[in-house]
């Protein structure tokens, strides 16, 4: 996922940063199924650009044949200034 990832711009210039956690559900090809936020940034920018992200790493890689489908993840993407 992180480089999928991108700052936003303007986040970046006011020095926002957070950690957004997605909830998202997938299938065994890795395709996304449902995405929401599932704990927010605190930044509305921030927390869509995690969803962005998201979409750009799509598909997911494969869920193992012993696990069960679909299958429920939470992800953290982190947005910090370095």
């Amino acid at each position: 996922m992180e480089r999928f990832r991108r700052y936003p711009t303007a986040s970046r210039a006011k020095q926002e940063q957070g950690v957004v956690y997605l909830r998202c559900r997938i299938d065994r090809d890795g395709q996304v199924l449902a995405a929401a936020i599932e704990r927010s940034s605190g930044s509305a920018a921030l927390d869509q650009a995690a969803l962005d992200t998201l979409q750009r790493a799509a598909p997911l890689p494969r869920i193992p044949k012993e696990r069960p489908e679909p299958l429920e993840l939470s992800i953290p993407v982190e947005f910090s200034i370095g």
